[in-house]
């Protein structure tokens, strides 16, 4: 039998805690994630077609800044990535894998790990936030919308779960 390697979930909530309180006092804002992925596709739509990026509204937000890779979303993202490798890597639980039920096959998971990845991150624009932002920073403001996110996502979570529960087998 092995010995279980994850991290305490105390230790990983407080730790989340105290980054949260942190962005809040340097930043000036909370945690978020999907603000980063809408910069790196602005700034590439940009390369591409300079014109056509600067007549998008929502495009032209993230390019109206000196260096718009300067960024600070994209060192909380890369320091995300940086971070849950290392924690892996410390815990002995690093490895290359594709999580799958025994009727989904390896091909298929992918499409659809790919395929909610895209849903996921152009709803949490129209949503104007992503997970992290709603859940966590507008729930340390105490945000009744945070909340309520919380408590839908869960619930959708659980339906989602049980519904889908057979690919898995």
């Amino acid at each position: 039998m092995t010995k279980n390697t994850f991290w305490s979930p105390y230790a990983a909530g407080f730790g989340l805690g105290l980054t949260l309180l942190a962005t809040f006092y340097l930043a000036g804002w909370g945690l978020g994630a999907s603000s980063a992925f809408s910069l790196l596709a602005s700034v590439g739509l940009n390369k591409a077609h300079p014109d056509f990026a600067q007549r998008l509204t929502y495009v032209s937000q993230y390019l109206n800044v000196a260096s718009p890779l300067k960024n600070w979303m994209l060192f909380e993202v890369g320091g995300l990535f940086l971070g849950a490798l290392s924690a892996a890597l410390l815990s002995r639980n690093f490895r290359f894998q594709v999580d799958r039920g025994s009727s989904m096959s390896t091909f298929n998971r992918l499409i659809a790990a790919v395929s909610g990845g895209i849903m996921i991150g152009f709803a949490s624009r129209l949503a104007r936030g992503c997970t992290s932002g709603v859940a966590l920073s507008g729930g340390a403001q105490l945000a009744l919308g945070g909340w309520i996110f919380v408590i839908a996502m869960f619930a959708s979570g659980f339906i989602a779960a049980a519904l889908f529960r057979r690919l898995w087998r």
